[in-house]
């Protein structure tokens, strides 16, 4: 019965992942925003204009971020299918094996052919890959506003909502434990996001920098890309470094200058994961990494890149409540260390 409940779990997240994906997103960033709240209301704001503020400045944001990256954007998705030429052409001595490689396939090719004179070939062309990145555009503008809409309620009513559950409960020592939880996910994850957040936007505006001194091509891009693909612990970085390696490859001729800005990136990207992230995010939560590699591949797997990116907040939630129920102590102490109250 476990085994059946637990592949109903899993297959119901997976195929209810468009409707799921908005509303965790959404629970997170309430969650982030939550703080910002509760300070405008010891101001004597109303959480709903409060709500309808912090919204409208990151719709804001959100709309000038992407309008001022579309078009570079768009020009790289449009290169992507002459990327892989031109870096043939720069990798130099690897390029006479690759030709020699074409040449035996359009000799089999032409061998096949002969043999098939009488069958006609029909080629059916697939969506290029600007049309594809077009089309999941649209899916993610509509489920932005989703996020939006919900992001709202969340802020605007979260509390009173939480007030009335906790209210329904008849027992005064579960009122007591269980708006203790809800508190200590509130502080630790609304810390643990603001800090990785300010984290990375550091690390992306570095990153921007050295590319624009360095002579890359759109480095704003670049440190956005850096910036959000942190989110994701371990590969995000590596994707990042991967994209700029090849960018350089495409825009330098000179060994060197091919060689400075992934270098650089690196250094970033070292200081960023072994100094600054361990200090000042362990000071909160401290997590198993093999539970955070795990989760990051569970999620991307359920939900893709989005699923990656909440993967480590998923895993921090999971880790507070095993933490406040006796039971899953055991759980708790192998997803990390003791989470501070």
């Amino acid at each position: 019965m476990i085994g059946l409940f637990s592949l109903a779990v899993l297959y119901t997240l997976y195929l209810a992942r468009d409707l799921l994906l908005p509303i965790f997103l959404a629970l997170l960033l309430s969650l982030l925003l939550r703080p910002l709240v509760k300070g405008l209301r010891r101001l004597r704001v109303p959480e709903a204009v409060s709500a309808i503020l912090l919204v409208t400045l990151l719709f804001a944001g959100l709309a000038g971020a992407a309008f001022s990256l579309t078009d570079p954007a768009t020009h790289w998705i449009k290169r992507a299918p002459v990327v892989m030429h031109e870096m043939e052409l720069k990798l130099g001595d690897l390029r006479q094996s690759v030709e020699t490689a074409r040449s035996a396939s359009r000799q089999i090719e032409e061998m096949a052919a002969a043999a098939d004179q009488d069958i006609d070939t029909v080629v059916v062309r697939g969506p290029s890959l600007a049309e594809q990145v077009l089309t999941q555009s649209q899916v993610i503008l509509a489920q932005a506003f989703i996020v939006l809409v919900l992001l709202f309620f969340f802020l605007a009513g979260g509390r009173s909502m939480l007030e009335q559950v906790m209210g329904a409960m008849p027992n005064l020592e579960d009122r007591i434990h269980y708006a203790t939880i809800a508190g200590t996910v509130q502080k630790n994850i609304a810390g643990y996001l603001a800090t990785v957040t300010l984290i990375n936007t550091m690390l992306g505006l570095a990153t921007a920098g050295l590319m624009a001194v360095l002579g890359m091509p759109n480095p704003g891009l670049w440190g956005v890309m850096a910036a959000l693909l942190n989110f994701i612990p371990y590969l995000g970085s590596g994707v990042s470094l991967l994209v700029i390696t090849i960018v350089s490859g495409l825009t330098f001729d000179n060994t060197l200058a091919i060689a400075a800005p992934p270098l650089c990136f690196v250094v970033l990207t070292t200081i960023e994961g072994n100094f600054l992230t361990p200090v000042i995010v362990g000071r909160r939560l401290t997590l198993n990494p093999i539970a955070v590699f795990l989760t990051i591949l569970f999620w991307g797997w359920m939900w893709g890149i989005p699923g990656a990116l909440m993967a480590v907040p998923i895993l921090a939630v999971f880790k507070i409540l095993c933490d406040a129920h006796k039971p899953l102590h055991a759980l708790g102490a192998l997803l990390g260390g003791k989470t501070p109250a």
